[in-house]
């Protein structure tokens, strides 16, 4: 065979290779562009039915209602036509479009706000942590498709906060709930508003829903969730509040002269809340003679060390006073380690006269018992003072809806050393209020007499918030004791 053609049978051969090749990744391409082409359909899909969804709702929802001029006395300004973006925040407005009128993308100062690391203790290095600071921009040609064209919601008001240590109970009713709840109780928010904390991509824990959803027409949604690319088409609002609330930590400014807790009506809280849920709660068997105490359990730091004998002294041991409307006593242990038993906690707090626990997130559960009811705070050596009282103290004395009591440890010999302050010590924060967590964690042994003339003095109130406040009125250690 002539050497020519076989080379260009050779050649031939090498072309057709090629062009199947060629052939094959245009295909792969083209299935790809149609894969894409079939998500960017859905997605807008997706979108349309978000906005339609929206745009129906808009002539017919009630509008939320919000004083423009006080939402500042409680930490939160007020914005305008709004978007949000995966966290970012996208403002129409002139003031933050490069040119003339610009003055500044940074909207809002989240500065002094701090979140604990969920999971670790709260003294470590790194528990502590700040919020970063909110990204706002102005609306541009490269937003996407539903912020290019946006319909501003009007149905409702986000108010969109960054709550200090959202991961303790306690603290987030104190720093959070409480004060949201106020600028409902005053008539600067609706229930039209739409409770959105920002936790930085962390799951949303269960009780700032239970808690803040009896005073919300909407769901409680955080950042991430209402900011998400999978609600596009509903993305945009009217309105919209940004607030550091002033609560327990966030403390309002000097020149307002006015305490932390001033507006806040703890009691009024933690009652609508129950009567939210009353109709869901499980059915707790109480007679109304009997004289019913919980100790709250700690299986870790804080512990009552004779825990056990103290339940078994109060079962066969504590004496009701004579003439009492009570004629049997019941005492139980506590345990609020499980948070999706929410319901069931609220339902055994409805059929509690004490509820006793050292300091700690486990009794601002007082703010659900029935009013009249009582609370020992067990506080350990070296802990006490005014300033650790605007726990648990101060609040019930807003309202004296629970009557609060006090039990301080000062005996060194009823105190041990908390882990903490035994461990190692490169593994703490260096912060000055790491000294006072050594003293809070204390575990403590509680004497039963001691307990047993708190008891008397919460039997002999019988109920009445009056007699509560002449008793402390007229004997201002009535409802603290030292052991």
């Amino acid at each position: 065979m002539p050497a020519g053609r076989s080379q260009r049978q050779i050649s031939c051969a090498l072309l057709l290779a090629a062009l199947c090749i060629l052939f094959a990744c245009q295909s792969a391409i083209a299935s790809k562009s149609y894969t894409g082409r079939r998500i960017s359909a859905s997605s807008q899909r997706k979108a349309g039915s978000y906005r339609a969804d929206l745009v129906s709702r808009q002539e017919t929802c009630e509008k939320p209602h919000f004083v423009d001029w006080a939402v500042w006395e409680h930490g939160c300004v007020h914005e305008r036509n709004v978007c949000l973006d995966q966290g970012v925040f996208i403002v129409f407005q002139d003031k933050v479009k490069p040119g003339k009128n610009y003055t500044g993308s940074q909207l809002f100062d989240t500065g002094g706000a701090f979140y604990n690391m969920p999971g670790y203790l709260d003294n470590l290095k790194g528990t502590k942590t700040a919020y970063r600071q909110p990204a706002f921009r102005t609306n541009t040609h490269r937003d996407p498709p539903d912020i290019l064209d946006p319909v501003f919601n009007k149905c409702e008001l986000p108010l969109i906060w960054w709550p200090w240590w959202p991961f303790n109970a306690g603290d987030f009713t104190l720093a959070s709930a409480a004060p949201l709840h106020a600028m409902l109780q005053e008539g600067i928010i609706d229930r039209n508003v739409k409770f959105t904390p920002v936790l930085d991509g962390f799951r949303m824990p269960e009780y700032i829903d239970w808690e803040l959803q009896p005073f919300s027409n909407f769901k409680i949604e955080t950042l991430d969730d209402i900011s998400s690319r999978e609600r596009s088409g509903a993305r945009c609002w009217e309105n919209m509040l940004l607030c550091k609330p002033h609560g327990l930590w966030n403390r309002r400014p000097d020149w307002m002269k006015q305490a932390w807790h001033h507006f806040l009506k703890f009691g009024d809280f933690g009652q609508q809340v129950v009567e939210y849920y009353r109709k869901h709660l499980p059915v707790i068997h109480k007679a109304e003679t009997t004289f019913k105490v919980a100790f709250i359990e700690r299986h870790h730091k804080r512990r009552i060390e004779n825990y056990n004998d103290l339940l078994a002294w109060c079962n066969t041991k504590l004496e009701l006073p004579a003439g009492s409307r009570f004629t049997e006593v019941d005492c139980v242990p506590l345990n609020l380690d499980h948070a999706d038993r929410y319901l069931q906690t609220l339902a055994e707090m409805q059929t509690v006269d004490v509820l006793v626990g050292s300091h700690g997130a486990g009794l601002i559960n007082h703010m659900f018992m029935r009013k009249g009811t009582a609370f020992i705070e067990i506080v350990p050596c070296g802990f006490d003072g005014e300033f650790h009282d605007d726990s648990f103290q101060v609040p019930a004395r807003v309202q004296n809806f629970q009557f609060g009591f006090k039990l301080t440890i000062v005996s060194p010999m009823l105190c041990s050393r908390s882990e903490a302050e035994l461990g190692d010590p490169d593994v703490l924060s260096r912060e000055d209020w790491v000294r006072g967590s050594f003293l809070r964690d204390q575990d403590v042994t509680v004497d039963t007499n001691s307990l047993a003339d708190l008891f008397q003095r919460i039997l002999s109130l019988n109920g009445s918030a009056e007699a509560f406040i002449n008793a402390t009125a007229a004997r201002p250690d009535f409802a603290v004791l030292r052991q």
